[in-house]
């Protein structure tokens, strides 16, 4: 097996670091040098503790770099990588005191950069802590380590729904309505504590497998508390992701799955518009495609706002006119026409696709095994878009521009949007798009 990576360090320097960084415990440590016969150097100890089991290729990696320390956040330490992007990079890391194995996320230091901006982060992400519910996963911790800000995860070892649609194309009707149902029953939980996500999409669904294969497995919605973290690029400083900070005229969240009036104003959004997220998000759990294709993210925001609804039905054969009706509900213009709350979407899910003891045949099971176990995590945060609008205030929203859920004639509107929208572009850079844990 080969070694893991690595500049030239003694073999000397490299034990001293796994001993000062506690990397590896020191009974199994001594039992494998031990086992050697002969003196060795570090690349070639890297290797025999790899293949003993008792250090990761990602540990001696940065170990052979004589990078130990990175390896070590206060009480947890790092075994994995799983996934890097613009907002930082996920773990799977150890709290060695209490031996739990978590999703440790490092949020990039200049999400953080200021003292409000550190007193938002702690705020949201305590908020996120109180929610305990098995469709929502677990906050453990945030703090801040030697001026790294942290933000520890239950580790969910399954794919992420848009993974899993990638790769085994739509969904059973059944499962899939299965799999927002028990979305809605998580964000129900979150109503009751005031929150509301603002970025519910697929990639922020994690699937954990049953041990029984006739159940579909365990939804759980990540990342309660992050959306609001995404950053944005300011004039002059072009090399920086920005402040965290969510100003009144900023769009957050991502076009595929974004709530008109959340393009209009961050602070029109409540839990109706994770509602229609989740109405877009069924609708490519069960055909495979995003409900408003498009190449752009502000041609994406303005279908939303003016394009009839999609059946999908239309792209998928044997999709009931009752499941039909739920999604349009749930992706109604306007939030007044959609399902008010999530319990109400859970009920009309339970009623569309009948409601039993929860067994499903196996041929609509998703099986336990999972080529990559940790593919949780590469699309978080995906195509997140950040944009601020032009002005001092956010868009009036009068019934001259308001959009109706079955209107047709949407030319007019959708001209005036793009202007409008076009010129708040031209004055503030671009629609940011951000392509995260690919």
């Amino acid at each position: 097996m080969a070694g893991p990576e690595t500049s030239e360090i003694s073999s000397e320097a490299f034990l001293r670091q796994i001993r000062e960084f506690q990397v590896i415990p020191e009974a199994p440590l001594q039992k494998a040098l031990n086992a050697l016969t002969t003196s060795v150097n570090a690349k070639s100890m890297a290797t025999h503790l790899l293949q003993s089991g008792i250090m990761t290729r990602f540990q001696g990696s940065r170990l052979l770099q004589g990078q130990g320390a990175s390896l070590r956040l206060g009480q947890y330490l790092i075994l994995e990588e799983l996934g890097k992007g613009g907002m930082g990079r996920v773990f799977r890391a150890e709290h060695t005191a209490m031996g739990r194995v978590v999703a440790l996320k490092v949020l990039a230091s200049d999400l953080v950069n200021s003292p409000r901006a550190k007193e938002f982060f702690m705020r949201e992400v305590r908020a996120a802590s109180r929610l305990y519910h098995p469709n929502i996963v677990t906050a453990f911790d945030a703090n801040e380590v030697n001026g790294i800000h942290i933000l520890v995860m239950e580790l969910v070892q399954g794919p992420n729904l848009e993974h899993l649609v990638r790769q085994r194309g739509p969904l059973p009707v059944t499962v899939a309505c299965e799999y927002a149902r028990q979305v809605a029953t998580g964000l129900d939980h979150a109503t009751e504590h005031g929150m509301v996500h603002r970025d519910i999409k697929p990639s922020n669904l994690l699937l954990r497998p049953d041990a029984d294969p006739t159940r579909p497995g365990l939804v759980k919605i990540s990342d309660f508390g992050l959306a609001r973290l995404a950053p944005i690029r300011h004039e002059g400083t072009p090399t920086s992701h920005g402040t965290i900070m969510v100003e009144e005229n900023t769009i957050i969240g991502t076009p595929d799955y974004l709530a008109p009036e959340q393009a209009r104003s961050l602070h029109q959004a409540d839990i109706r518009s994770d509602i229609y997220s989740l109405g877009c998000t069924l609708y490519f759990l069960l055909t495979g495609k995003v409900p408003y294709p498009g190449t752009k993210g502000l041609e994406k925001i303005i279908k939303h706002s003016t394009d009839p609804i999609p059946k999908p039905s239309a792209l998928v054969s044997g999709i009931p006119a009752n499941v039909d009706a739920v999604v349009g509900r749930m992706m109604a213009k306007e939030p007044a026409d959609r399902y008010q709350t999530p319990r109400e979407v859970a009920a009309a899910l339970a009623e569309a696709i009948g409601e039993d003891d929860g067994t499903l045949p196996i041929a609509l099971a998703v099986p336990m095994s999972n080529p990559d176990p940790f593919a949780s995590f590469q699309n978080t945060w995906k195509d997140t878009i950040i944009t601020p609008f032009e002005g001092k205030s956010t868009p009036p929203t009068t019934e001259s521009n308001r959009i109706k859920s079955n209107r047709r004639g949407f030319s007019g509107i959708q001209a005036g949007l793009i202007a409008v929208v076009a010129v708040a572009l031209i004055a503030t850079i671009a629609v940011v798009i951000l392509r995260i844990f690919v």
